[in-house]
């Protein structure tokens, strides 16, 4: 679990109540309450008592709030310090795939900016075989992206991960928006496709591998934001997060399909070598982590979760 975390559960037992806790966090008491079930599955432990009118500690929940309470200050001592001048500096490159870049990277960047302007960032935003190439290539210090191939010489952590669904614009396509539909109705459709190589693109190929879809119309883009115009243009269907697509989904211009089958979702990963940047990279990847956990609390888990068993 991670500082979030702690923080959550010292503020419910302050405030005795998820909705001030929500208010105080800005965050939904939902979001609050998840994260509360979050730690007390991992810890095999219940930390509060729950009714209709007050929220109280357990006895293993007030040790827990106790020692979280040093484990926070430890924290936010440690933070001070890296913020004083010259403690943490330098120039880090960054690899992003467009998922992280749409979502999670612009809470890591507001962060670097307002509390931690010694350090220069320089971004390239590519495919995830290219920015891992680069990485191995020390051309970037560290990577944010879909899969972390077994590499001893690499750092990986987890982030996050975000459900895939199958999209299309009813407006555009004829398409059945009320009944699931089965692999083979979908094949039935033009499908744009992740570009080849890609994880992504290995999965759709798995996902349709039993209907017999040779004759399947496939198209094929290397930017998600061409795909999800493609989509809305009525060019195919296509599979994508859902929380990168939250306008055109309440404009209507594009509608999450029901399905018998679900694709599988994207896990995200910070990724970083030993170079001379690895305090560097580290200091980024543990800010993605705080992002992440901070960006997913926004939606329901089953279109971003983040990794609660990080530190």
């Amino acid at each position: 679990m991670n500082i979030r975390f702690l923080e959550t559960a010292i503020w419910l037992a302050e405030l005795r109540s998820f909705r001030a806790t929500a208010d105080k966090l800005n965050m939904s008491p939902a979001a609050i309450s998840n994260r509360i079930t979050a730690i007390e599955h991992e810890l095999a432990v219940r930390l509060f008592e729950r009714d209709t009118r007050d929220i109280k500690l357990t006895a293993e929940g007030a040790l827990f709030v106790e020692r979280s309470k040093k484990i926070v200050d430890d924290y936010s001592s440690l933070i001070g310090a890296l913020k004083r001048p010259g403690s943490i500096a330098g120039v880090v490159r960054i690899g992003l795939v467009p998922g992280v870049a749409m979502t999670i990277f612009p809470l890591v960047f507001k962060t670097l900016r307002e509390s931690f302007p010694q350090i220069t960032v320089s971004l390239t935003t590519d495919s995830n075989s290219t920015i891992l190439t680069k990485l191995d290539e020390k051309k970037l210090d560290i990577v944010f992206g879909t899969e972390t191939p077994s590499n001893r010489s690499r750092t990986s952590v987890s982030l996050c991960k975000f459900g895939m669904f199958w999209v299309a614009n009813p407006a555009k396509i004829e398409i059945d928006t009320t009944e699931p539909l089965g692999k083979r109705e979908l094949s039935e459709y033009p499908i744009i496709s992740y570009e080849f190589g890609t994880i992504n693109h290995r999965r759709t190929v798995e996902y349709f591998a039993d209907t017999n879809s040779g004759e399947t119309l496939m198209h094929y883009s290397n930017s998600l934001a061409t795909t999800i115009s493609m989509v809305v243009a009525g060019i195919g269907i296509a599979v994508v997060p859902p929380i990168l697509i939250q306008n055109e989904l309440r404009s209507g211009s594009l509608q999450v399909l029901k399905t018998k089958t679900a694709f599988p979702a994207a896990d995200y990963f910070a990724v970083y070598g030993d170079t001379e940047a690895s305090r560097l990279s580290s200091f980024i990847a543990s800010l993605a982590c705080r992002a992440a956990d901070e960006f997913c609390s926004l939606y329901d888990d089953s279109l971003a979760a983040s990794r609660v068993t990080q530190p």
